[in-house]
C-alpha cells in the first residue's frame, strides 16, 4: 500500500512548530542563566562571597548545558523540517510527477550502448523518476546499477535487498533525511578520497608545549586570584602571548585542513547517522548482511568513529571565529589539541572511510529501487530463470497510469520480433518500454508488469542518433558505427537488441537491403529483441526463419475523419497507413 505522504507531512509540520516553541524557551533560559552567572561572579569578590562564587560557577555550567542542549534541539528541528519536506515532496511527485532529486544529467553518454537512446538520464528520465540519493557516490552507484548486467545470483540478492528495505518506511525515510542533511558535494567527496594521501603531523615538541604552557597559564590565574598580585597577571599575559605564538606556528596546517572544503563536519555526521541505521538492523537478505559486515573497524562501529571525526571537524571550524581564536588558543591552545586529535584519527582510520562511504552508496541505490517499489505496488519482480524472457501487461513507468497502455510479449519461442506500424502508432514508445524493462530487471528492480520472466542479459540499442560536427560524421555514418558496435558485442555473447527504423539516412533500396541484412545478422548471432520498421518487405524475412523471427504490429483506425490509436500490440504485419491521410488532413498535399 502506498504511504499517506500527505498525513505524514502534516504530522511533521506540527512537530516543527512544537520544536520552534521549545527553542524559544531554551533561548530565554540561556540568557537568564548567563545574566545570573555574571551577577554571582560580580558579588563573589565581596567578603563571604564563596556562595556567590559557587552560584556563579553553577549557573555558568547551566548556561553551557543549555548551549549544548540548544544545538541538539536545533538538530532535531532540522531533522523534522527535512522529514516534512521529504513527505511533501513525495506526495507532489506521486500526484503531479514533480521530481525533487537530481536527474543525473552528468551521466549522459551518447556513446553508451543504450543510456542515451532510452531516456535514462536527464530531465524526464528514468533516473530522475527513481533517484532518492543525496550523496555524490550514491548517485553514481544508482547510475551504475542502471548501466550494468549482474550475475543471476547477484540479481537475486538485489531483489531480496530491495524487498527488505521496502518493508520499513520509517527506516527508509530516516536514511533519506540524514543523507539530505549531510549536503554532500563533489568537493567533500574529493577531499575525503585524498585522506589516504594526507600525511599531516604535529611534532612532539609542539604537542608537549601545548600541555605545558596552558597549564602554566592556568596556574598564574589561580595565583592571581589568591594573591591579587599584579605580578601574576603579567606572567599570565606573557604566557598568553606564548600560547598564541605556538598556535600561530601550526595555524597554517589547520587552515590547510579545513580550508579545502566547507561542511565536512556536517557530512561526516550524516555519514555516521546513516551507518548507525545500517548497524542497528538485523538484516535478512544476503546483500545487506554483507554491507553490515563491511562497516566495522577492528570491532568498532563505523558510525561511532565517524561521529568522533565529525566532532573534531566541528571544533576545528571555530578557527575562523576571531573571538574564539584569541580566547581559546591564548589560554589552552584549543585548536592545537583539536588538530592533534584529527591527525591521530586520520592516521588510524583513513584507509577505512572510503569503504564505509561505499556501503552508504550501496544502500542509497537499493533504497531508491525500494521507494520505487512502494510507490508502485502493482509492479512485480521478474521471476529469474536461465533462458526465458517474457513480459505480461508491460507498461512504460514514465507514462501516467491513467494514460498508460500495457502490452504482453514473450521472447521464448520466436526470439526476435519485426515490429511494424504507422507513424505515431507507438512503435518507438514500446521499444523504449522494453528497454526500460530490461534495464530495471538487470538492476534487480520491480518492473511495470503484472508478471515477467527474465535472465541477466546485456542491452544494445540503436534508436536516437545524430550528426557529429566534432567528429565530422554524418547521421548515416554515426548509425553504421552504432550497428557495428552492436554486432561486435553480439559476437561476444547473447544480448537483448532494440533497433528503431535503422538506416534512415540513405535511399529506400539501400535501407531495405541493409535492414534485411541486419535482421539476418540478428538471427545468425542469436540476438533477442525487436526491430521497428516501415519497410513491409522486411517482414518477409520471417518466412526464412519461422522458428526464430516473428511479426508484430500496431494498427491505426480512421474514425469520423480522424485517426484512432489504441496502442495495442497485435500479431502479424501492419495493414493500415496514416502518413498520406495526415498530410491531406492538414492540407500539406
Amino acid at each position: 500500500m502506498i504511504p499517506d505522504y500527505t498525513e505524514r507531512s502534516k504530522s511533521y509540520q506540527e512537530s516543527v512548530n512544537q520544536i520552534n516553541k521549545q527553542l524559544q524557551l531554551i533561548g530565554w533560559s540561556r540568557l537568564i542563566a548567563l545574566l545570573v552567572s555574571g551577577t554571582c561572579f560580580y558579588y563573589s569578590r565581596a567578603e563571604n562571597g564563596l556562595p556567590f562564587l559557587i552560584g556563579g560557577i553553577g549557573f555558568l555550567g547551566l548556561f553551557a548545558f543549555l548551549v549544548n542542549y540548544h544545538f541538539r534541539v536545533k538538530r532535531k528541528l532540522q531533522v523534522a523540517v527535512t522529514y516534512q519536506w521529504l513527505n511533501e515532496s513525495e506526495d507532489l511527485f506521486l500526484k503531479e510527477a514533480k521530481p525533487y532529486y537530481e536527474n543525473g544529467k552528468e551521466f549522459l553518454d551518447t556513446k553508451h550502448p543504450y543510456s542515451f537512446d532510452i531516456d535514462l538520464f536527464g530531465p524526464h528520465s528514468l533516473f530522475e523518476h527513481l533517484n532518492r540519493t543525496s550523496t555524490v557516490i550514491g548517485s553514481e552507484k544508482l547510475a551504475a546499477s542502471l548501466l550494468q548486467t549482474q550475475s543471476s545470483e547477484a540479481l537475486k540478492n538485489s531483489q531480496e535487498a530491495i524487498a527488505e528495505i521496502a518493508e520499513d518506511l520509517e527506516w527508509r525515510q530516516a536514511f533519506q533525511v540524514y543523507a539530505k542533511l549531510g549536503k554532500d558535494s563533489h568537493e567533500i567527496r574529493n577531499y575525503i578520497e585524498h585522506w589516504q594521501d594526507s600525511r599531516q603531523s604535529l611534532s612532539i615538541v609542539s604537542t608537549v608545549l601545548a600541555f605545558i604552557f596552558p597549564a602554566l597559564g592556568l596556574t598564574s590565574m589561580i595565583l592571581l586570584w589568591q594573591t591579587d598580585r599584579v605580578y601574576w597577571f603579567n606572567v599570565g599575559v606573557i604566557l598568553y602571548v606564548i600560547n598564541m605564538l605556538l598556535f600561530g606556528a601550526i595555524v597554517g596546517k589547520i587552515k590547510n585542513e579545513i580550508g579545502k572544503t566547507e561542511r565536512i563536519g556536517a557530512a561526516l555526521l550524516a555519514y555516521s547517522e546513516m551507518l548507525r541505521l545500517i548497524e542497528k538492523r538485523d538484516w535478512k537478505s544476503t546483500k545487506l548482511q554483507e554491507i553490515h559486515e563491511k562497516i566495522h573497524s577492528k570491532n568498532q562501529a563505523a558510525s561511532t568513529l565517524l561521529k568522533e571525526a565529525s566532532k573534531i571537524y566541528g571544533n576545528m571550524d571555530s578557527v575562523n571565529n576571531g573571538m574564539a581564536v584569541f580566547l581559546l588558543n591564548g589560554t589552552v591552545q584549543f585548536h592545537v589539541h583539536v588538530f592533534r586529535q584529527l591527525v591521530k584519527w586520520k592516521k588510524k582510520h583513513r584507509e577505512s572511510i572510503s569503504q564505509w562511504i561505499e556501503q552508504i552508496a550501496e544502500v542509497e541505490s537499493i533504497l531508491s529501487f525500494s521507494n520505487f517499489k512502494v510507490n508502485n505496488p502493482e509492479y512485480s519482480f521478474p521471476d529469474l530463470n536461465e533462458k526465458q524472457i517474457s513480459f505480461e501487461d508491460l507498461g512504460h513507468p514514465l507514462i501516467p497510469k491513467n494514460k498508460r497502455v500495457c502490452n504482453s510479449i514473450s521472447f521464448d519461442r520466436e526470439r526476435f520480433v519485426i515490429l511494424t506500424g504507422s507513424n505515431m502508432s507507438g512503435k518507438s514508445t514500446f521499444l523504449r518500454t522494453l528497454g526500460i524493462a530490461v534495464i530495471l530487471s538487470n538492476a534487480g528492480s520491480v518492473i511495470p508488469a503484472e508478471n515477467a520472466t527474465f535472465f541477466p542479459i546485456p542491452l544494445l540499442v540503436s534508436m536516437r542518433l545524430s550528426d557529429s560536427l566534432e567528429e565530422s560524421t554524418s547521421y548515416f555514418f554515426s548509425e553504421v558505427k552504432r550497428l557495428k558496435l552492436i554486432i561486435d558485442n553480439l559476437n561476444q555473447g547473447p544480448a537483448f537488441v532494440l533497433l528503431d527504423e535503422i538506416l534512415r539516412g540513405t535511399n529506400s533500396d539501400d535501407k531495405q537491403n541493409g535492414t534485411i541484412g541486419m535482421v539476418e545478422q540478428m538471427v545468425r548471432l542469436n540476438a533477442i529483441g525487436m526491430i521497428a520498421t516501415h519497410d513491409l518487405e522486411v517482414c518477409e524475412t520471417t518466412r526464412s526463419h519461422p522458428s526464430y523471427l516473428n511479426n508484430k504490429c500496431f494498427e491505426v483506425e480512421i474514425r469520423d475523419n480522424d485517426l484512432f490509436f489504441d496502442y495495442k500490440l497485435r500479431n502479424g504485419i501492419c495493414q493500415n497507413k496514416s502518413a498520406t491521410f495526415i498530410m491531406k488532413k492538414y492540407q500539406v498535399i
